[in-house]
C-alpha cells in the first residue's frame, strides 16, 4: 500500500490561500468600512468562488481569519535588559503596526468577529493569543531577573487595550509619548 505524500509547504493550496488573503487585504484597504463579498474576493484573487465557500464557508469567517493572521503576526520581543525597555519597545511596535489604514481596518474586523473569553486561561485561543504569549515570555524573563513584573491582565488592561482603543476610535497614534506613559503607569510598583 502506498503511503500518502506529506503536505507540501508552499504548494498550490498555500498559493491560493496567499492570493485570497492578499485580495481580502486589498479590498478592505480600498473600503475600510465594509466587508468585501466572496465574489469580489474571488475575482481579485483569481480563484473560483466555490473554492472560497468550500474552504471558508462564509465571508465573515474568511475575513476574520485574514485579520487575525495578518494583524497578529509575531513581533520581535525586545530584550533590553529591563522590563521597562522591553515593554516600551514591544508596545511601540504594536502601536506602529496599527498606525496604517489597512491594519486599523483589520483590527476593526478582528474585534468585530472575536468571541469572548470567559477565563484568563483560554486567552491564548483568542485572536490576540500571540500578543499574550509575547507578553508572558517578557514577564517571565523580567521575573527571572528579579524585577517587579505586574500581572498579565494589568498589561492587557493598561497597555494593550488603550492602544487598541485609541486606534479603533481615534485613528493612528500620533502622540510619541503615549505608549511610554502607559508603560510607566503599569510598571509603577504598588504601594
Amino acid at each position: 500500500m502506498k503511503k500518502p505524500a506529506p503536505p507540501r509547504p508552499g504548494g498550490r493550496s498555500e498559493r491560493v490561500k496567499t492570493a485570497v488573503f492578499d485580495a481580502v487585504e486589498h479590498l478592505i484597504a480600498d473600503d475600510p468600512g465594509g466587508i468585501p463579498s466572496m465574489a469580489a474576493i474571488a475575482v481579485r484573487a483569481g480563484v473560483n468562488p466555490t473554492s472560497l465557500y468550500r474552504r471558508w464557508g462564509d465571508v465573515n469567517i474568511l475575513v476574520a481569519e485574514v485579520a487575525t493572521e495578518r494583524l497578529v503576526r509575531d513581533l520581535p520581543v525586545p530584550d533590553t535588559g529591563s522590563l521597562h525597555g522591553d515593554l516600551t519597545g514591544w508596545a511601540s511596535n504594536v502601536a506602529r503596526n496599527l498606525n496604517n489604514r489597512k491594519n486599523s481596518a483589520l483590527l476593526r474586523i478582528m474585534t468585530a468577529t472575536a468571541r469572548a473569553s470567559r477565563t484568563a486561561r483560554d486567552l491564548n485561543s483568542l485572536p490576540i493569543g500571540r500578543r499574550i504569549a509575547e507578553l508572558e515570555a517578557m514577564l517571565a524573563r523580567a521575573r527571572k531577573r528579579g524585577e517587579y513584573a505586574p500581572d498579565l491582565m494589568d498589561i492587557l488592561d493598561f497597555v494593550l487595550a488603550p492602544i487598541y482603543l485609541r486606534v479603533l476610535f481615534m485613528g493612528a497614534i500620533r502622540d510619541a509619548d503615549f505608549v511610554g506613559r502607559l508603560v510607566d503607569r503599569v510598571l509603577s510598583p504598588p504601594l
